[in-house]
């Protein structure tokens, strides 16, 4: 019920934001629009495009340290809350887009098999992404979603429907049978729309947030530790990696 809720907490706001005149898209990846995947100018394959785009070569940078930025990747059991391939864009289409740097937030809503917590934590790992769309990579910073499109991908005529149906296409292939439902959600250029939607995705960061403290604190539990200070700032940390790499060999084994 709790997802159910989050979800059409976003459903609404899409809807309210596109009552308000904001310019919302609605595409569809289905069997219908593998061709705009596979027979595009624009290359995409697993692992096959690991590129580095030098500010030389971008043409359109999305987010980044001086724009609004968000990006989520939410996997849920309840797979049936989630609309297959539906990609929602909340913004202008790429080939109306005059600026080289614009705000922007993507979100990956995924209904799943019963994964373990390891299939899941893999989910929300973006850098099969970045290295498997020809012209498009995602830049790693702290607290800023960053994404970088080169000059080339963009005269070919690359579109964030193009994304959503790369990004649907590419999940599929890499975590064939853990997922059964997938939809993407883009939002750009409206600065507040970006800083609204975060607010109302708040449930799913303190769901993610809490999730991570207690994987932190039963590992905490499990090789007895008992310090008052957070992981991030223990001075032990590299030892207790390493202990931790040692006991999942042992399971593993």
């Amino acid at each position: 019920m709790e997802n159910k809720v989050i979800i059409e907490k976003i459903r609404d706001f899409l809807e309210q934001e596109q009552n308000s005149g904001k310019t919302l898209f609605s595409y569809r990846c289905d069997s219908s629009q593998i061709n705009l995947v596979t027979n595009s100018k624009i290359k995409v394959g697993l692992n096959s495009h690991k590129e580095i785009i030098l500010g030389e070569d971008t043409g359109l940078e999305l987010g980044g340290v001086s724009r609004k930025s968000f990006s989520i990747i939410f996997p849920i059991n309840d797979a049936q809350l989630v609309e297959h391939g539906k990609i929602s864009l909340l913004g202008r289409e790429i080939n109306t887009i005059g600026e080289t740097n614009i705000d922007f937030g993507m979100m990956v809503l995924i209904g799943t098999n019963n994964g373990t917590d390891k299939e899941i934590d893999e989910l929300r790992h973006l850098n099969f992404i970045s290295n498997s769309i020809e012209g498009f990579s995602i830049r790693t910073i702290p607290r800023r979603f960053w994404c970088r499109i080169n000059t080339s991908a963009l005269k070919k005529g690359f579109s964030f429907e193009f994304l959503g149906n790369a990004i649907i296409s590419l999940y599929l292939q890499k975590f064939k049978g853990l997922i059964k439902s997938i939809e993407v959600i883009f939002i750009n250029s409206y600065q507040d729309s970006i800083e609204q939607f975060i607010v109302h995705s708040s449930d799913i960061y303190s769901k993610l947030k809490e999730k991570w403290k207690n994987k932190i604190d039963e590992w905490r539990k499990r090789i007895d530790c008992d310090y008052d200070w957070g992981c991030e700032i223990c001075p032990y940390r590299e030892e207790c990696y390493n202990i931790k790499q040692v006991l999942v060999s042992r399971e593993e084994i």
